[in-house]
């Protein structure tokens, strides 16, 4: 049995999608760098989506598929921007990042006037890092500070201050910038970068980010595709200029188009990509099948309701390995695996609810709501019903209150518990000391 969903390592640029397409991504990463190859107009494209919605691997897996899949001819290059905001200013990383990647000696050769420019350009607290720290800054700082830099960490200092205070010497360096950069693309070829993690980053450098895309980068056959949450994007707008600010219409600015990764997987059957990462992973790591199957059922309920990303998957996968006799499970009476299986889902997606539930507080609207459970689904005559949700919402107001709605079917409630239908007035006791009371997941 394994304790974390198996993790496969992507080979940047040298692999795509592969065989092993679980989410069926492999189709929507097509249709990206065919769009993205016949425009000239620079894009700026968000592959917006949750935390944990697994933009990131999908991101890493097309810059390989691009070429490797997609007989794409651009270059493709991957910039982790969360790794990189601890330097002050983002055109260091991205220049360092594009001249890894272009192909021809040509290419490199007129990228090395773009990087005489960015020292220049740089934020001016950068400039310490980058005259005095980093090796060989002398050669990428142009003739304006050489001199500075050679003569001390003051002088450099000063020298960039002046020219940062010279409205006309930051165009004319924007200008030589974006010169340097025409000159690989003027022959027809086409350079994509992929920013990831941008939504993570400190505000000022998220934003300092965008603007650098917008200023420095508008030349054609240059894209860039944002792996984003654009929600939290404009949170970090309105944390920076104040929730008066309409930040959709700010991001607007720098955002030409958004695409969001597919919610559903399969032709014949539709399922929604979690269940299908679920059930997939649930099997490689050992997870009980018929615990599994339950588990499934009540994620199915609870999704449309709630905001259940990739992540939170495999938080639930972990929390269902460490239970105690997590491999009996699946033996145990159908009551106890219900309750089990739906406290392990809160302790991840509704924590309050977990900790009420052993209090007792945790009411019956509560819980149905979660599940998005309806009067109707109860009903048994109703076109609505749904003996899934009959059975939960039934079991959960036996363990709570040692009730049913219908009379009748206490006896059957109970039974789920213990075949006798005696002895289980302290079930949710017996739960906490016997699963919930040994290991704590930390996230």
């Amino acid at each position: 049995m394994k304790l974390f969903p198996p993790q496969v390592d992507v080979k940047l640029y040298e692999e795509g999608f592969g065989d092993r397409d679980l989410l069926e991504r492999k189709g929507i990463g097509k249709r990206l760098s065919d769009l993205l190859e016949k425009v000239d107009d620079p894009v700026v494209l968000a592959v917006d989506g949750a935390w944990g919605s697994g933009k990131t691997h999908f991101l890493k897996r097309w810059v390989g598929a691009h070429a490797v899949e997609n007989d794409g001819r651009a270059t493709t290059v991957y910039f982790d921007a969360f790794a990189n905001d601890f330097i002050e200013d983002p055109l260091i990383g991205l220049t360092g990042s594009i001249g890894e990647r272009l192909p021809s000696a040509k290419q490199r050769v007129s990228w090395k006037k773009a990087k005489k420019v960015v020292v220049k350009v740089a934020r001016p607290l950068f400039r310490v890092g980058a005259a005095l720290a980093t090796a060989g800054a002398t050669e990428l700082t142009g003739p304006i500070i050489d001199a500075a830099i050679e003569a001390g960490g003051k002088e450099a200092e000063e020298a960039v201050e002046a020219f940062w205070r010279r409205e006309d010497g930051r165009r004319a360096a924007m200008q030589q910038f974006q010169n340097a950069l025409a000159e690989i693309t003027k022959d027809g070829s086409v350079l994509i970068i992929v920013v990831d993690e941008l939504d993570r980053c400190r505000p000022d450098y998220a934003l300092a980010t965008l603007e650098v895309i917008k200023h420095f980068f508008a030349v054609e056959r240059v894209h860039f595709v944002l792996g984003v949450n654009m929600d939290a994007l404009e949170h970090i707008v309105r944390v920076r200029y104040g929730a008066g600010i309409n930040a959709t219409d700010y991001i607007k600015r720098f955002v030409s188009l958004s695409i969001q990764l597919p919610k559903y997987v399969g032709d014949g059957v539709v399922l929604r990509a979690q269940l299908k990462y679920f059930r997939t992973a649930a099997d490689e790591m050992g997870i009980d099948a018929r615990a599994g199957n339950i588990a499934l059922d009540q994620l199915e309920l609870a999704i449309a309701h709630n905001e259940i990303t990739l992540r939170d998957i495999e938080k639930i996968l972990t929390r269902l390995v460490v239970l105690p006799r997590s491999k009996e499970l699946g033996e145990f009476p159908f009551g106890f695996q219900t309750v089990i299986i739906a406290l392990v889902l809160w302790q991840v997606l509704q924590p309050d609810y977990f900790r009420r539930a052993f209090r007792r507080t945790l009411t019956m609207k509560e819980i149905d709501a979660f599940f998005g459970i309806t009067t109707s689904m109860l009903e048994r005559h109703s076109q609505s019903y749904n003996h899934d949700a009959y059975l939960l919402s039934g079991i959960w107001r036996f363990a709570l209150t040692g009730e049913s709605i219908i009379e009748t079917d206490k006896a059957d409630f109970a039974r789920t518990f213990d075949r006798s239908g005696r002895g289980v007035s302290k079930v949710l006791e017996a739960i906490e000391r016997d699963f919930f009371n040994f290991f704590e997941v930390r996230d």
